[in-house]
C-alpha cells in the first residue's frame, strides 16, 4: 500500500509494554534550544534511551536554561550551525538513529513557510540520504485536510506557519512512511524563560485547557467556533509534548498523535 502506516493510541498500549527500551542509538534534537525543544531534549535524556543526544540549532547551547531542566541540558551536545547550509546540516545529521525537528518561528508569512516548512523538508531530505531510521516533528493542531487554519488566505497572518507545517508533514509522511512520528498540539503550555525571566505559562494554559475540554456544554460550545475552538481543546502542556515524542520513537509504525493522545503521556 502506498499510505503511510500509522499506529493509533488504542492499540499503542500492548505495542508499547513490549517495546525495547535499549535503542542505545545517537539522537539528533532540530532547534533543540528554544522552547519546546529543550523538553524534548529533556525527555530524551530522562528515557536513557540514547547512546547519545544532540542538538543542533543556530545559537548553540542556552546561556540560561530553566532551572528544571538545566541538569538534563547540560549532558546534551550543542552543536551550532544554520538548518540551511548544506555541510553543516549533513555532518549533524549524519550518523543519528533519530531526528527529531522542533524548529519553527513567527515573522512574515514568507519567513514562516521558509523556517516552519522549508526548514525541515531540507532535514527530512538529508536524513533520508544519510540512513536516518526515525524522524520526528512538532506540527500543529491545525494542520489537517479542511482545517481553519489551511484556510487562511495567503494574505492574512499565520498562512504561511500552517502551511509550513503542512508542507513539511506532507514529505515527511512520503519519505518515512513507517518511521515518522507527528505530533500535533495547538498551544503548547509551561515554564518557558525569556531571557533571565521565567514566565509559567501553565498559569494560563492549565484554566483554558480545562475550560476548552472539561466542562461539558460550555466546553462543547467553545470547540464549536472556528479555529479558536481547535486551539483551545488542543492546548497541550510541554512536558507531555517532549515525553509523547522520545516515547513514540520506539514504535515500529508510523505515529500521528493529536492533542487527546499528546495529554496521556
Amino acid at each position: 500500500s502506498d499510505q503511510p502506516t500509522t499506529l493509533s493510541l488504542a492499540n499503542r498500549t500492548y505495542t508499547m509494554a513490549q517495546a525495547s527500551n535499549t535503542i542505545k542509538k545517537s539522537l539528533l534534537v532540530l532547534g533543540g534550544n528554544g522552547y519546546v525543544g529543550q523538553n524534548v531534549l529533556h525527555a530524551a535524556i530522562q528515557s536513557n534511551l540514547f547512546s547519545e543526544v544532540r542538538s543542533f540549532n543556530r545559537s548553540g547551547s542556552p546561556n540560561s536554561p530553566p532551572p528544571h531542566l538545566a541538569e538534563s541540558l547540560s549532558q546534551v551536545e550543542f552543536l551550532t550551525g544554520d538548518i540551511f547550509d548544506n555541510s553543516a546540516r549533513e555532518d549533524a545529521i549524519d550518523g543519528n538513529y533519530a531526528v527529531v525537528s522542533c524548529i519553527g518561528a513567527f515573522g512574515s508569512n514568507d519567513f514562516m513557510k521558509k523556517i516552519c516548512g522549508d526548514a525541515t523538508i531540507e532535514a527530512i531530505e538529508t536524513s533520508k540520504q544519510k540512513g536516518v531510521n526515525k524522524f520526528g516533528f512538532v506540527s500543529s493542531a491545525q494542520v489537517y485536510e479542511g482545517s481553519a487554519g489551511l484556510k487562511i488566505p495567503p494574505s492574512m497572518p499565520m498562512h504561511g506557519y500552517f502551511q509550513g507545517k503542512y508542507n513539511a508533514e506532507k514529505k515527511l509522511l512520503e519519505s518515512y512512511p513507517d518511521g515518522h512520528v507527528i505530533l500535533r498540539p495547538g498551544f503548547i503550555y509551561g515554564k518557558r524563560n525569556v531571557g533571565s525571566v521565567e514566565l509559567p505559562l501553565q498559569l494560563i494554559g492549565a484554566p483554558i485547557n480545562i475550560v476548552g475540554n472539561q466542562l461539558g456544554p460550555l466546553s462543547s460550545l467553545i470547540q464549536s467556533v472556528p479555529f479558536v475552538g481547535k486551539e483551545v481543546s488542543s492546548m497541550v502542556p510541554v512536558e507531555s509534548v517532549g515525553r509523547s515524542m522520545i516515547d513514540s520513537l520506539k514504535e515500529e509504525k508510523g505515529v500521528i498523535l493529536e492533542a487527546t493522545d499528546i495529554r496521556k503521556f
